[in-house]
């Protein structure tokens, strides 16, 4: 038998993060009495859990979230959402947004170094979001300020004077939204001004750290659709997630009773040997990758498509324009247990030599 613990510790994987110098170390399911909770870190255990529907979405707390959602709710939220990201939607949205997306990238300058972050992905994701959820853009900057605190503690979801923050934004962002459905309020704002530039900045990151790969995709930028995934993959943002079980169940052979806490460690996952070749290394041809960064099964990220939509719209501008892009800064990294991110990303940019 194992012990139970009413408030779980913080964890420690210090090499499932995109900066750490070592792999993450790929473990069999166990109990840890430190976190209170259930550890799957390979591959099929965590594609497992997210498919189980014995186990539902919670934060870090023990005691908050206690109760599965109302699945009925759930399933209306999740297909009205559906239906407002339809593939017509993401396209409208897209053509809308290029002329402004490209005017951005061919402002970028090659004289000097340039954030990526603030000069591009910011602004960029900033006014697709406000495009997306309706909102004027005018007041983008205003809102994007108020949202900060809930993204913090999305990156670090330990820390409870970042969650009592979070609490009040949130409060105070809802009632700034009022369109149909729920994910294109609020929640659909903070994910594409704040979440996605970090997810980009992630992204990049990895490319310079493989510059051959950023200039197989100057040559064929038509190939930045199925590198996104493969990055979402090496670079993904997620650390962790968490579950709870609302019934027994075995997992990875282990004997998981009703109530037990689970954590999902995401980038430990996308990293399994087992299931991908040279699960360190950045490869653009690798197909099909199958990463779990979006999840998968009836809790999978509700805007995954609009999401990959972003990384490609924003991301091929850039590596069309330029052949080569080196980092001039060292890169400060920002966030917690729950995600972590380069601050920024500045650089300097060639352009082909025409």
């Amino acid at each position: 038998m194992y012990a139970r613990r009413e408030e779980p510790t913080k964890p420690a994987w210090s090499n499932d993060q995109l900066d750490s110098a070592s792999p993450p170390e790929i473990e069999v399911p166990h109990f840890d009495d430190s976190l209170g909770a259930w550890v799957l870190s390979r591959y099929s255990d965590v594609l497992a859990a997210f498919r189980s529907s014995s186990l539902f979405p919670i934060g870090p707390n023990s005691n908050a979230d206690s109760e599965p959602p109302d699945e009925r709710s759930q399933l209306k939220m999740r297909e009205e959402t559906r239906e407002a990201l339809s593939p017509a939607q993401l396209r409208s949205w897209r053509e809308s947004m290029a002329p402004s997306v490209h005017s951005l990238a061919d402002s970028l300058p090659t004289d000097e170094p340039v954030d990526l972050v603030t000069k591009y992905a910011r602004p960029s994701c900033l006014a697709l979001a406000a495009t997306v959820t309706g909102i004027d853009p005018r007041d983008a900057e205003r809102l994007d300020r108020i949202a900060e605190p809930i993204s913090a503690f999305a990156a670090e979801p330990y820390d409870q004077v970042l969650r009592s923050r979070a609490k009040a934004a949130k409060v105070e962002l809802q009632s700034c939204f009022h369109r149909e459905p729920e994910f294109l309020r609020h929640s659909g704002f903070v994910a594409l001004a704040h979440t996605m530039p970090r997810l980009l900045a992630n992204a990049w990151f990895a490319l310079l750290q493989h510059p051959q790969e950023w200039g197989m995709l100057h040559q064929e930028p038509g190939l930045t659709e199925q590198a996104i995934e493969e990055l979402l993959r090496y670079a993904g943002l997620p650390r962790i997630l968490f579950r709870k079980a609302s019934e027994d169940i075995v997992l990875g052979g282990s004997h998981i009773r009703k109530g037990d806490r689970i954590v999902l460690r995401i980038i430990a996952a996308n990293r399994d040997p087992e299931r991908f070749s040279n699960p360190d290394q950045v490869d653009l041809t690798r197909g099909g990758t199958g990463q779990l960064t979006l999840g998968a099964g009836p809790h999978s990220c509700i805007g995954a498509s609009l999401i990959r939509m972003t990384a490609v719209m924003i991301s091929r501008p850039l590596l069309e324009r330029f052949v080569r892009v080196n980092l001039s800064e060292p890169v400060e990294w920002q966030g917690g247990s729950g995600f972590r991110y380069p601050a920024s990303l500045v650089v300097s940019l060639e352009r082909d030599l025409v």
